[in-house]
């Protein structure tokens, strides 16, 4: 009878901590089965200001790992499927090292993702370069990136480089009439973190070289409610074109204070706060007509080579089940789980330096266009990525579309219309 208690008393036991280990969360289900699958981390601003860029993340993972569970990877002499461990950023920078390092010290990730504009991309593949882990980065102008630290070890970057934005950028000025040569006055509106400062160094370089007349009323902090300074500068200037990334309060607060101080603007391109349609159609009538560059459409011409799907085919699948146009941010989280199974399946292996030399032997077509990491900046190895140049515009129905009207770049790339005068353009 002892001995049966004492059994009893040992599966009751051994129950509990099986009890309390699945609470801690998807790192603890993860050591559980180490070596049984390969574990990718991924930093997600799935809540906060940048909440819109993290949507359809969880769409996104399941696609790619249901795909690797019915083709599984050989790695290391054994079929594995893969595991991407999720953590919300709230985003915030710090939170992003902390979950980054989390990730690297208690899930013992094989591979990070690092992805979702340079304040997340930023401090995750700072992360993943201090602990040796191999990155794929994307969804981050090489720029910035590339300036965040002397060496780069472990990251590859899958992007366009900040002087395509500002060729795409001032293609969308000429066909608002604001060419260059023109006399026109573009005002700048940048945050001063790192992505704002790698933005503003580069427009002001280029805009002078072009003949333009710069209005920089300075870099404000990121968060700022109060733009009274910014929006007396443009209206003492008298500016034509408003050009920046912000991220979308930060717009919305600058851009009504720009307009309430009865500045009339000729021209509005923005990046970063300009790509969702949750997030123009915040600002109200006045998103009417601003323009920003495309990273992807349903209409790209793209297949993946790793699942076979299109950019049209993914964008139905999306709206089926999520009821929206597959967002820009979306495909390329599509894009960075795919170069992730296309990375080992090149491997062979999850040994770290072994798979961080197998991304930079990638040549294939992901969703939202070819990779071939053969480019550097500042030591940074990185891979174009397609960027054509858009403007919202309401349709029959009064909904807002991104309408690609310049594929200058990309001439591969379709354009969907032309540039019309919209609400946000307040100088005729």
């Amino acid at each position: 009878m002892k001995k049966i208690i004492a059994l009893l008393l040992v599966g009751v036991m051994v129950l509990a901590v099986s009890a309390c280990s699945a609470q801690n969360g998807a790192s603890s289900d993860s050591k559980a089965k180490s070596g049984d699958k390969i574990k990718i981390g991924y930093v997600n601003p799935t809540t906060g200001s940048l909440a819109g860029n993290g949507e359809g993340c969880e769409w996104v993972v399941k696609q790619i790992t249901d795909y690797v569970k019915d083709h599984p990877i050989t790695v290391d002499g054994k079929e594995k499927e893969i595991e991407v461990i999720v953590y919300d950023s709230e985003s915030d920078q710090n939170r992003c090292s902390e979950m980054a390092q989390k990730l690297c010290e208690e899930d013992e990730i094989d591979l990070m993702v690092a992805i979702q504009t340079p304040n997340t991309v930023i401090p995750v593949a700072q992360v993943a370069e201090r602990y040796g882990v191999p990155c794929i980065a994307t969804q981050s102008p090489v720029d910035p990136l590339a300036h965040s630290l002397d060496q780069f070890n472990w990251t590859y970057d899958f992007f366009y480089a900040l002087d395509e934005v500002y060729e795409s950028q001032r293609a969308l000025w000429t066909a608002a009439g604001y060419a260059p040569n023109s006399g026109a006055k573009v005002g700048l509106l940048f945050a001063n973190d790192s992505d704002g400062t790698a933005w503003h160094e580069l427009f002001t370089r280029r805009l002078a070289e072009d003949g333009y007349t710069v209005v920089d009323p300075g870099q404000y902090p990121s968060g700022t409610t109060d733009f009274t300074n910014v929006a007396d500068t443009f209206k003492k200037e008298k500016i034509d074109v408003i050009a920046g990334t912000n991220i979308p309060p930060d717009f919305k607060n600058s851009y009504s204070a720009i307009i309430s101080a009865g500045v009339e603007v000729g021209a509005v391109t923005m990046g970063k706060c300009a790509l969702l349609q949750s997030d123009v159609n915040a600002l109200g009538e006045l998103a009417d007509g601003i323009m920003t560059q495309v990273w992807w459409a349903p209409t790209n011409p793209f297949v993946s080579d790793l699942t076979g799907i299109n950019c049209s085919e993914i964008n139905e699948k999306y709206k089926e089940a999520n009821g929206t146009v597959m967002p820009q941010p979306a495909a390329f989280a599509y894009a960075g789980l795919e170069l992730a199974v296309q990375t080992f399946k090149a491997a062979g292996t999850t040994d770290k330096q072994k798979v961080y030399d197998a991304i930079g032997t990638l040549k294939c077509q992901t969703i939202v266009g070819s990779v071939d990491y053969s480019k550097k900046m500042e030591g940074l190895p990185y891979s174009s990525s397609v960027l054509t140049g858009g403007q919202w515009q309401r349709d029959e129905n009064g909904e807002l579309q991104l309408i690609i009207i310049d594929n200058s770049l990309y001439p591969d790339i379709p354009v969907t219309g032309k540039y019309k005068e919209g609400n946000a353009t307040t100088k005729k």
